[in-house]
């Protein structure tokens, strides 16, 4: 019969790199739950601001329950001292109003990147060619309009939300 042989301690450099794997392991997985993207919102990307006017484009055929999501987004930037829309990725529409740099911003969404463009929002404030501009409206599949004191959120003709800020 064999002598059963006591187990031996690991090394202290194999403790040290298991340590440090098992570390760097939950590291990752923390890193990757933090700065996992948001899914209550559709991807989205700020195509064109110009002053006030911002086009935001989503993906194709977008459903409109995704779209009134990312308007309730809005919603929520524009209240309080509304610098969200900077983590919205929005420049800051009036920067130089002492109340604040958000306190008048129109944002169309589209699903078309072509309407979106920055020459797109560029002739349909222009006003020069009614066919730029009747496109351009007929594209629109949500607007979001924030004045220094009220908000309208639309998705098509149904309107979400519409009146004074903080008395909705």
């Amino acid at each position: 019969m064999e002598a059963e042989q006591p187990k031996k301690p690991l090394d202290p450099l194999v403790k040290t790199a298991l340590t440090l794997c098992i570390g760097l392991i939950v590291i990752t997985v923390v890193g990757m739950i933090l700065t996992a993207p948001d899914r209550s919102i559709p991807p989205y990307s700020v195509m064109a601001q110009n002053g006030e006017n911002v086009t935001v484009n989503v993906p194709p055929h977008t459903p409109d329950p995704e779209i009134e999501a990312l308007l309730v987004r809005f919603q929520i930037a524009g209240h309080g001292n509304r610098d969200g829309f900077a983590h919205l990725k929005i420049k800051p529409t009036t920067p130089g109003d002492p109340a604040g740099r958000y306190q008048r911003l129109i944002i169309y969404i589209f699903d078309n990147p072509g309407l979106a463009e920055e020459s797109s929002l560029k002739d349909y404030l222009s006003g020069s060619d009614p066919r730029a501009r009747s496109g351009f409206e007929r594209g629109v599949r949500g607007t979001y309009r924030l004045t220094a004191d009220t908000e309208f959120g639309a998705v098509g003709r149904k309107v979400l939300f519409q009146g004074k800020l903080g008395g909705g």
